[in-house]
């Protein structure tokens, strides 16, 4: 979500699954990706939901690891919800 995506990225995608488990079982979400490896139209043929923001902000750091009662008092650099102006 939100990413940089290269052109050096493989648009074929990373490393060749054993069978189908992964594929099968995984769900792969994307949301405001940006850069030359983020064109869909040249990207690999797995089942990739280009998702919504109200469906992107239920896997920010905030809400998905609960990181506004951990990762605030660890003192790194931390952005709950959504990346602003991406």
């Amino acid at each position: 979500m939100q990413s940089l995506i290269d052109g050096f990225i493989a648009p074929e995608g990373w490393s060749v699954w054993q069978g189908t488990f992964a594929l099968d079982t995984l769900y792969y979400g994307e949301f405001k990706n940006r850069g030359p490896g983020s064109d869909l139209s040249r990207r690999v043929r797995w089942k990739v939901k280009t998702i919504t923001q109200a469906i992107a902000e239920s896997f920010t750091p905030g809400r998905l690891f609960a990181g506004d009662e951990w990762v605030t008092q660890s003192g790194v650099p931390y952005v709950a919800g959504m990346v602003p102006n991406v």
